[in-house]
Formats: structure tokens, sequence, C-alpha cells
């Protein structure tokens, strides 16, 4: 059993969060899988799942929308959602909304957002997450 952490990132701002919350499952002893939304192909045995997009134009970015779209039923996986913005900061919100309505259990302390670049706040806030994710791994 293992957390997925998927990502879409435009400027690496996105992917420095899903990093960074792989760094905290790890550090609470458990196995994490860091993949880009293009190459996602299932969630396979995942225990928990964070899914994280920039926001463009007030939409997530397409390759997680067709991860979100591909979720059947998530059947009370703990999951959460992140994700980096410029000019505004939907998707996080968004995510969060449709793993909700596909059935998963949203963890405490998400959705996580960052205005550009992660400060390293931030930073520890996806860390705490990933450690929560791998927590509610049973």
């Amino acid at each position: 059993m293992k957390v997925v952490v998927i990502y879409e990132s435009t400027r690496g701002r996105t992917k420095s969060m899903a990093d960074a919350i792989a760094e905290g499952v790890v550090a609470a002893g458990k196995e994490c899988e860091v993949v880009d939304a293009k190459d996602f192909n299932g969630i396979g045995d995942a225990c928990a799942i964070a899914v994280g997009s920039s926001t463009r134009m007030k939409h997530v970015l397409p390759k997680v929308k067709q991860v979100l779209s591909g979720f059947q039923s998530l059947n009370g996986i703990p999951a959460a959602a992140y994700g980096s913005y410029g000019w505004s900061g939907e998707a996080p919100g968004i995510i969060a909304k449709q793993l909700e309505e596909k059935g998963a259990k949203l963890v405490e302390g998400q959705p996580i957002s960052a205005k550009d670049y992660p400060n390293e706040e931030t930073l520890n806030k996806c860390k705490d997450l990933g450690k929560t994710l791998a927590d509610a791994c049973r």
C-alpha cells in the first residue's frame, strides 16, 4: 500500500508541492509515488491520494481534469487537494469538491493553495499533509 500524489504543473510550483507531500509521506514511514497527471494510469493499491493542479483561467489544468473524470468510485479513500496559482486560485477547491463527489474522504488540513512559488510555510503544510495521508492509510 502506498500514497499516490498526482500533479499537473505549468511552472514547477505545484510539482514542488507534490514533492513536499511525498517527503511527508516517506517521513511517516509509507511508500509514495509521485505521478505527473499525463503519465497517470490508475491508483492501483493506493491507500490514500493527493491530487494537485495549477489554476489556469480559474480552472483545473486539462490532464488533472482527465484524471478526476476517470475516477469511478473512490470508496472512502483518504484524499487531499492542493495547487498553486498566479492570479486566482480555484483549482484546489474544485479538485476537493470532485474528490468528495467521487466518494473520497478528504483529510484534515486541505486543500492547500500557494500563490506563485510555495514559501517555506506552505511547503511545511504540504509535508504535514503527507504525514496525515500516510497516517490515514490502514
